[in-house]
């Protein structure tokens, strides 16, 4: 009985931690953030070692950059300007910087995930 009552008891003081940690958040309701490695998922590499980033093909257009940048759920989002029209950049637990924006020099819209300066991910849709 011991075992299954501290079972119980690990499983709500988790369930309440999950939820304090939800406190603040995107807003977007009780659903997990997706990880990188979720939004990269099915996505085409087209990377050619020009750079320090490895690219990467979606479908989707602008919209969908959107729904993998908010499935991300960065904190501290903020609407920005580029040369290619509106863009949003949030930022993960990490620290890493998430950037949607509805075009690139390459064409399409992009979602970029800058883990670092040496390790960017560029997904154009």
């Amino acid at each position: 009985i011991a075992s299954v009552s501290g079972g119980i008891i690990t499983g709500l003081l988790a369930a309440l931690g999950a939820a304090g940690d939800q406190e603040g958040g995107s807003g977007k309701g009780d659903s997990e953030a997706k990880s990188i490695d979720d939004i990269l998922d099915g996505a085409e590499e087209t990377t050619n070692n020009a750079g320090i980033a490895r690219n990467f093909e979606k479908t989707g257009g602008y919209e969908k950059t959107l729904e993998d940048f908010n499935a991300l759920q960065p904190s501290n989002v903020k609407d920005i300007q580029t040369q290619y029209g509106p863009g949003k950049v949030g930022y993960l637990e990490d620290g890493t910087t998430v950037v949607a924006r509805p075009g690139s020099k390459t064409g399409g819209a992009t979602l970029e995930i800058k883990i670092s300066n040496k390790k960017i991910y560029k997904i154009r849709y």
